[in-house]
């Protein structure tokens, strides 16, 4: 996003707000909620000491990074 408008391509902005607000804007807001969101949960210690919740994180991240790849991929077609 940032890349995006500080490069000043307009092919670059294009790109980026057709993945943020196009036909494939859930698999955007998806890849955004597991890797940016779901990680902010281990700023609290009930949750980085509960094997469960990392592993339960550590899954979304996995998930997370699967959908960038889509994204990536799909979007850029």
């Amino acid at each position: 996003s940032l890349t995006a408008w500080y490069s000043g391509s307009h092919w670059e902005q294009e790109t980026f707000r057709n993945r943020a607000f196009g036909n494939y804007s859930w698999a955007y807001f998806v890849m955004v909620f597991c890797n940016v969101v779901a990680p902010q949960l281990f700023w609290f210690k009930r949750f980085r000491t509960n094997l469960v919740a990392v592993m339960s994180v550590a899954m979304c991240v996995n998930i997370g990074m699967w959908f960038e790849r889509f994204v990536i991929i799909v979007t850029s077609l």
